[in-house]
């Protein structure tokens, strides 16, 4: 039993070490010099030196991406709930031929690679003029990740039972009041999970900024950090200073629902 013990504890630890290590790299190159970068890339600085966060807050317009980061990613995943709890949650009560193929479009759009739909997507925003502008890129967000929404919001609202909606119908409930009153409310926990989990992606996502963001006043925080790049020289430790400023509101966000992801998970677990 105490042999099984150590080996779970070491492989845990293994797996910890694994993960935090790119943060520690991160970490490592924003506080020190480039020069120390040259001499030894895995070594300790001398001294903790903020002129790196400092330099790349004053040269990247931090405070702008973050505000543009936030707005994206507020809009994105506001359309994403909305979009796929209503989905959800008329194909989980609606066992009729039309709402299982609608749901099994849904399912079909997530086998779909980002990559064949770049130059679609860039021609389809430029048309409707949605380059550089927080709404283009917030509507195509919620077109990808509704498709994941609304798989977890229909097994959601499957494990609930059908008992408490009739008995509120039997009251004189509508539907709609069916939805906002009693089934919402117990939502919560797949709510927060699909909150969070679009959160991360978009937050961090690169690509889809680079196709529809490309005024600088409406970069984000990936965007922003891609311009410390140029063709013929680069500054990683600016680069990688800006990317652990981008890692704290994230990271804070994170740390703040991870009980409610706990909850979703045990939760479904329960109802599964």
């Amino acid at each position: 039993m105490r042999a099984a013990r150590i080996s779970a504890f070491a492989v845990v630890a293994l797996l910890a070490v694994l993960f935090l290590f790119p943060l520690y790299v991160a970490a490592l190159m924003a506080f020190k010099s480039a020069k120390e970068t040259f001499d030894s890339f895995y070594a300790l600085p001398a001294r903790l030196d903020f002129a790196n966060f400092v330099h790349a807050w004053q040269t990247s317009d931090y405070p702008k991406a973050v505000l543009n980061s936030a707005i994206v990613t507020a809009l994105s995943v506001a359309l994403i709930l909305i979009a796929s709890s209503l989905a959800g949650y008329a194909i989980a009560r609606r066992n009729k031929p039309f709402y299982n193929i609608v749901f099994l479009l849904f399912l079909s759009g997530m086998m779909v690679p980002f990559q064949v739909t770049m130059l679609p997507l860039y021609k389809l925003g430029k048309s409707l003029h949605l380059i550089n502008n927080h709404w283009g890129i917030a509507l195509v967000y919620g077109g990808f990740g509704v498709q994941m929404g609304v798989l977890f919001f229909a097994g959601f609202v499957r494990g609930i039972s059908r008992e408490i909606e009739e008995a509120a119908r039997i009251d004189g409930c509508t539907t709609p009041g069916i939805f906002f009153r009693i089934v919402l409310p117990l939502l919560k926990p797949v709510t927060a999970t699909v909150a969070v989990l679009n959160v991360l992606y978009i937050w961090n996502d690169f690509l889809l900024p680079l196709l529809y963001l490309q005024d600088k006043s409406f970069r984000t925080i990936p965007l922003q950090q891609y311009y410390f790049f140029g063709q013929y020289s680069s500054d990683l430790n600016l680069a990688f200073a800006y990317a652990v400023m981008g890692m704290i509101p994230i990271v804070a966000f994170f740390l703040f629902m991870q009980r409610f992801i706990v909850k979703g998970i045990a939760a479904g677990a329960i109802k599964g």
